[in-house]
């Protein structure tokens, strides 16, 4: 057995999302698209029973395998705001323990899917980070294997910034907004797979973060001003996300300071998970 797994997983921010429940938690999950970004989650998973997050998906994974791996993590941004974080511990960590167990990368994502779905914490982060892709558009529910993800071109030059406004419950959300996602989700969606573009994108992330409620005019109006240095925006939970390019990307963080705001860039990530075994002396 090898000594020490690191795990490198990119984050996720939905911007439409449809989520989409059955008797299975391998055919539950979300269609809809969302930015694929870095930096994100580094993970190290070792052998030995040590430290780990008190993170219940964290060890949901662990007793899963049955084994009392150590797990530590970095990340640039917290739990409960909307970057897809507790996919990317799940994720990560279990594709760790599968590493050094020496099992199917592809068997321990499904299985982080379906604590994720368990948990009611993610239904659509875990086949988009494992597989990356920049801008994703998912068409078929599900973790890598079953569900379906597609690309959406993009330029070279665009960065993504975002705000943390605030914090809250995944299951929550979902429960709340049931009904409205049911109602406008199966439009937005549509019209993106029909045109499949950055500027639809954008036109439509917008549109969704508004009919959902996320992004209400009190805030548009607040950060109008900023707005002029980005190609569009839209929330997703408790995240402010912006898509702007890299000669504009300085001007629209000092224009957020302004404001109060803390703003964080991003890039878009082509790449998915990274997994690298080490023999750790």
């Amino acid at each position: 057995m090898r000594n020490c797994v690191i795990v490198e997983v990119p984050l996720h921010i939905t911007s439409i999302w449809l989520p989409r429940y059955t008797d299975d938690a391998l055919t539950t999950g979300s269609m809809g698209a969302g930015v694929v970004i870095r930096p994100g989650v580094r993970l190290r998973v070792t052998p030995n029973s040590g430290s780990r997050p008190d993170v219940e998906h964290v060890n949901a994974v662990l007793g899963r395998f049955g084994v009392g791996f150590s797990v530590t993590y970095e990340s640039p941004v917290s739990l409960g705001v909307g970057y897809g974080m507790s996919a990317a511990l799940t994720l990560g960590t279990a594709l760790g323990a599968a590493a050094l167990l020496g099992k199917s990368m592809l068997e321990a994502a499904k299985l982080a899917h379906v604590i994720e779905v368990e948990f009611r914490t993610g239904l659509g982060d875990v086949i988009a980070e494992y597989f990356g892709g920049g801008i994703e558009l998912r068409l078929r529910p599900g973790p890598p294997g079953i569900g379906i993800i597609d690309r959406i071109p993009y330029s070279h030059d665009v960065k993504i910034v975002t705000v943390d406004m605030a914090r809250g419950s995944t299951p929550a959300m979902l429960r709340d907004l049931a009904d409205r996602l049911n109602e406008v989700g199966p439009r937005y969606i549509d019209a993106l797979i029909k045109e499949p573009t950055y500027e639809k994108f954008l036109e439509l992330s917008t549109g969704f973060s508004r009919d959902i409620g996320f992004l209400t005019n009190e805030l548009e109006s607040r950060i109008r001003a900023c707005a002029r240095y980005a190609d569009s925006y839209y929330v997703k939970k408790g995240v402010l996300v912006f898509l702007t390019r890299n000669d504009e990307t300085e001007q629209l963080l000092e224009c957020l300071s302004k404001l109060g705001l803390r703003g964080r860039v991003f890039q878009l990530s082509n790449v998915g998970v990274e997994v690298i075994l080490y023999n750790d002396r």
